[in-house]
């Protein structure tokens, strides 16, 4: 299914397009959307329960799908489908004619199957375009469609005389512009008709398309129309919350920064209509709450970003502070140390500042001991928060190249952080210059930080890896000598033996050009835009969470016992959605969506 609709996605958007999207696609989206109910239990092709329906009114947006998808599903006697004048180079009535062709069809496509094809003709569509597609047009557009099928078919709510089956109209918002919308939802709520929308699981949005997966739909009636349309805003924050879209998250609160899309912020300083006393819905209190709220959500997008500097700085800064409890563990650990680049507003200036930051604690600035590595729970902090970023990548945002290049970054990162912990903590004898003694590293004097910087700079993985695992210890040549370790010193183990990307089996090349694939593979991807398989990444993460456990069992906690202790789990990402709401006192908010659970569809 998944393949099948990527495909699909692949397409043009033609009308040929539609044609093998209703052949192909469409029935198998529907069959297992209704073999699959929400958290095992809840349908998801509720539609309007027992109820049938009369006329059924679409606002009609760019995309076709869902309204194919709830034709089938509530199937109609009638349909209007209100539409713009213009959708970008195309003029209203063209698209009414190509959707109205596309429904025809469902009534001839034997593969969708016999309850979810409705029985349409040319006379039951009633395509309807309004000259400006603003909340009035529309619901004038619906009282006259729905007053002239009237004569013809039962009114809006009705008992058939024949069958005694319950019949209504109803309204579906869920295409067409948000203008359109609002005055499809108007009518409906002035003329006390079902409000139909589909809806789609918060996991089943692909970022690259831009689109949901139609197999995760989900068909309902919208219950209390006044009340379930501002909860429906806020589900989709908590929905884009859960998904790690901050940004999203926040601008659906503040709205579009061109203030096209007023925000959640601008109904809650409103008064509902035209007041008298112009009160808003909600008290300052509450509305300062959200703003809060706000930041907060601007903190952890910094976070996911990387920004960990900045992220401290808003939460210190906010009034009264943002607790540590609401911040991700590694904004706590690293916020006063990491490095910045936001003071200047001149990227030059800004790339500057970063890269001088970023080496004196990669390197340390002035000697080895005032490097990251010098840091144990610094260091863990950096070390878990990047691996489930990395997790992430892979398998929320499904963006696998990016999740494959940061899991091979950070495993190089691993083994120099072995040998550094062997550098600061007595693990290492020096062989200074071309002699043939072996001594301390203080041999080195003066050069040992530029040997350590030597180290920590250098890209050679093999000679890393050999330095780290050989049994007796093999030299490591860097600036000024040689360093191995000393015989009591870890040793690393073959974390990866067994693995699919093993490194010493699965190499690229003869001889002295052999490289592991893993390696191969991400220097090649690196300097091209080498598509990287969703197997293959799964693979890199198996080998850098191995690596990553190697590291804290037989490297940190060698040398510096307890720090792993000191991290509890379920700190390393941003708090539950419902421990937020509690923390910054949502609690104006129903309790439904205040938990962690999904609203469910009547």
């Amino acid at each position: 299914m998944e393949k099948l609709t990527q495909d699909y996605w692949k397409k043009s958007g033609s009308y040929d397009d539609y044609c093998w999207y209703i052949e192909n696609l469409l029935g198998k989206e529907l069959t297992y959307a209704a073999q699959n109910p929400m958290d095992g239990e809840q349908p998801r092709l509720q539609g309007l329960g027992n109820k049938k329906v009369n006329t059924l009114a679409l606002t009609v947006g760019d995309s076709f799908d869902p309204l194919l998808q709830v034709i089938c599903v509530l199937r109609p006697k009638r349909v209007v489908l209100i539409l713009n004048r213009n959708y970008s180079e195309r003029a209203g009535d063209a698209q009414g004619k190509t959707l109205k062709r596309l429904i025809l069809r469902l009534a001839q496509t034997s593969s969708l199957p016999t309850e979810y094809r409705p029985n349409l003709t040319a006379d039951h569509i009633m395509p309807k375009v309004i000259e400006t597609d603003t909340p009035t047009e529309v619901f004038r557009a619906l009282r006259d469609a729905f007053r002239s099928t009237d004569d013809t078919a039962q009114t809006h709510q009705d008992i058939d005389d024949t069958t005694g089956e319950e019949n209504t109209d109803a309204v579906d918002i869920t295409g067409a512009k948000k203008s359109m919308v609002a005055g499809a939802f108007l009518y409906a709520a002035h003329s006390g008709l079902p409000i139909t929308y589909v809806d789609f699981d918060s996991d089943a949005y692909h970022k690259t398309y831009h689109r949901p997966y139609g197999y995760a739909c989900r068909i309902g009636e919208i219950a209390n129309p006044y009340q379930a349309f501002r909860l429906r805003d806020w589900e989709r924050v908590r929905q884009l919350y859960d998904r790690y879209d901050f940004r999203g998250a926040r601008e659906f609160i503040q709205g579009s920064a061109d203030g096209k899309l007023p925000g959640i912020l601008t109904a809650m300083t409103n008064p509902l209509g035209e007041e008298v006393h112009n009160r808003t819905l909600y008290d300052p209190g509450e509305i300062g709450r959200v703003k809060r709220l706000v930041s907060v959500l601007e903190i952890y997008e910094l976070w996911e970003n990387g920004d960990f500097k900045h992220a401290h700085k808003i939460g210190q800064e906010a009034q009264p502070p943002v607790p540590n409890t609401l911040l991700p563990w590694a904004v706590n650990v690293l916020g006063t140390t990491w490095p910045g680049g936001f003071i200047f507003t001149n990227p030059n200036q800004s790339a500057r500042q970063l890269l001088d930051e970023h080496l004196a604690l990669k390197q340390g600035s002035s000697r080895p001991n005032d490097s990251l590595f010098a840091q144990p729970l610094h260091l863990l902090a950096y070390l878990l928060d990047e691996l489930e970023k990395i997790s992430r990548l892979y398998k929320q945002n499904e963006d696998y190249r990016s999740a494959y290049l940061r899991a091979a970054g950070l495993h190089e990162f691993l083994l120099k952080a072995r040998f550094a912990l062997c550098w600061l903590n007595g693990g290492l004898e020096a062989q200074v210059g071309r002699g043939d003694s072996w001594g301390a590293l203080s041999d080195f004097g003066d050069q040992e930080h530029e040997a350590f910087k030597y180290m920590v700079n250098d890209a050679n993985e093999w000679k890393l890896r050999q330095a780290l695992r050989s049994n007796p210890p093999e030299p490591y040549s860097l600036k000024g000598g040689k360093v191995r370790r000393r015989a009591d010193a870890p040793v690393m183990d073959g974390y990866d033996r067994g693995l699919a990307l093993d490194l010493n089996g699965q190499v690229y090349g003869e001889g002295n050009d052999a490289r592991p694939i893993f390696v191969k593979l991400r220097g090649e991807a690196i300097h091209t835009h080498l598509y990287i398989p969703r197997h293959v990444t799964d693979a890199a993460l198996q080998l850098v969470q191995a690596a990553m456990l190697e590291f804290q069992q037989n490297w940190l906690e060698v040398y510096h016992p307890g720090t792993v202790a000191q991290k509890l789990p379920g700190d390393i990402g941003c708090p539950a959605w419902s421990v937020l709401c509690k923390e910054l006192g949502l609690d104006f908010l129903p309790p439904r969506l205040r938990t962690a659970e999904s609203i469910k569809e009547a």
